[in-house]
């Protein structure tokens, strides 16, 4: 059973293993040092580009954000023995250059190798979220109960907000998410089409009720219905990735690889 991914919309690397921290893709590239990515807003330009550094398993253990030759941000990665990050820390922030802090902690349980229940501890370490497994139906439908808790200061006190994620699988691959929010009363529905090889192929929301006002996308091209195309590089890796929405096919990302020398 693949892990479960369902941050689909910001997915700009893909490889061809996953770790298992609930609704996040992680990327495995054994060989390689640094992975190098240019940005764009959909006509060409941006001139946003990061680089990140692995380590010998192929995990990025520090990722630098840049504008133009301007570093913007540095951030430094820590996993357990399962590959799960158990934290990041911010080494440099371009608008706060003496800021050196850890931003999440995480801790999982673990069952039969699928994390059942993980809780991401924000830095105040009185806001956090709480995600557990609640159902497994044969491997191919899981449902989830998120709760995110938020301290007040002003009135000491701590708002929760709840929502409910199920997931179906088909063929080993996402095909439908399910995210109902408890307070609004609301769902949302994610479809997944893919490729032969398991790229994704499309995602479409549908939003019950539809809301009153439109809303739209910042940071790019976006919409509810999106189809991706890819180009990829002699060793099967992303090299291009390309979004379409209508009629329009935007350049998203554009990826470079640094192999390690005499690594197989």
């Amino acid at each position: 059973m693949k892990k479960l991914i369902i941050t689909i919309l910001t997915v700009l690397l893909f490889a061809s293993k996953t770790n298992a921290q609930l609704f996040v893709k992680h990327e495995f590239y054994p060989c390689i040092t640094t992975v190098k990515g240019k940005y764009y807003n959909g006509t060409g330009g941006g001139g946003y580009w990061s680089i990140a550094k692995l380590d010998i398993l192929g995990r990025t253990i520090e990722n630098e954000s840049y504008r133009k030759n301007r570093l913007l941000a540095r951030y430094n990665y820590v996993y357990n023995s399962n590959n799960d990050q158990l934290y990041y820390i911010v080494t440099f922030d371009f608008n706060n250059p003496y800021r050196i802090d850890t931003i999440s902690n995480y801790e999982y349980k673990y069952q039969e190798n699928r994390i059942i229940y993980q809780k991401d501890t924000r830095r105040n370490l009185r806001d956090s979220t709480v995600i557990q497994l609640i159902e497994n139906k044969d491997d191919t439908i899981f449902v989830y109960q998120h709760k995110s808790y938020y301290f007040r200061p002003k009135t000491n006190t701590i708002d929760v907000f709840e929502r409910r994620y199920t997931l179906k699988y088909q063929n080993n691959l996402l095909v439908l998410s399910e995210e109902f929010d408890l307070n609004e009363n609301s769902k949302e529905t994610t479809h997944f089409e893919y490729f032969p090889n398991g790229m994704l192929k499309r995602r479409k929301i549908e939003r019950e009720p539809e809301p009153e006002f439109k809303g739209y996308y910042v940071g790019g091209p976006g919409g509810d219905d999106e189809f991706y195309k890819y180009k990829f590089d002699k060793s099967g890796r992303v090299k291009t990735f390309y979004r379409i929405i209508g009629k329009k096919k935007y350049k998203i990302a554009t990826y470079e690889y640094n192999k390690k020398i005499n690594c197989r």
